[in-house]
């Protein structure tokens, strides 16, 4: 190999690119909360665990990220992804007035019933698309799904919204029907 040619293999790659790719391949990583976070990515912790997020340049809005093919949030059904996370949190942030990170956790079965209320049409219907949806947005980093147990939280993603940005998601949340309160598996009661 040639000295340019060694030159180009050993080239630093820039970690902001580094961390997009290695999200868009492995999703939201976590590690231990006594790990750093890698330069490139923004860290989202709830006391045991850090979610390494990747950090996107300032003002890159969803639609430029979308025109270079590099969106934070890739969807099929952008709309109903929306619904479910909007039950999700409906669920997982009982307490509007706090910060949705860490949230707490909610039974699935309370998120799927939430967005069975808010759609049109078959209710059983709703609830399997739903959990579909429940799936691709715990794999994109916006929820936090443990399958086996049953329950839901709000993940990482949601822990990088800015405060300024909360006050038409509270004021959403408000007016969405109340989660049932038998199956809550989180500490505080809902509204």
């Amino acid at each position: 190999m040639s000295d340019a040619g060694e030159g180009r293999a050993h080239a630093a790659v820039d970690p902001h690119v580094l961390a997009r790719a290695r999200a868009r391949v492995l999703g939201v990583p976590s590690v231990p909360v006594s790990e750093p976070v890698p330069p490139g990515t923004a860290g989202a912790s709830d006391g045991a665990r850090v979610w390494l997020l990747p950090e996107w340049p300032d003002g890159a809005t969803p639609a430029l990220l979308e025109e270079y093919e590099t969106a934070p949030m890739p969807l099929e059904r952008a709309g109903q992804a929306r619904r479910v996370l909007a039950a999700a949190l409906r669920c997982c942030w009982p307490r509007l007035d706090d910060l949705p990170w860490p949230g707490v956790r909610a039974a699935v079965a309370d998120v799927l019933e939430v967005y069975a209320t808010m759609t049109r049409g078959d209710a059983e219907l709703a609830r399997r698309w739903a959990t579909g949806e429940l799936r691709r947005l715990s794999d994109t980093g916006w929820l936090l799904l443990d399958e086996a147990a049953g329950t839901v939280r709000p993940g990482p993603r949601v822990a990088l919204w800015p405060e300024g940005s909360l006050a038409s998601l509270r004021d959403l949340l408000h007016r969405l029907p109340p989660p049932p309160r038998r199956g809550s598996t989180g500490e505080d009661d809902h509204e």
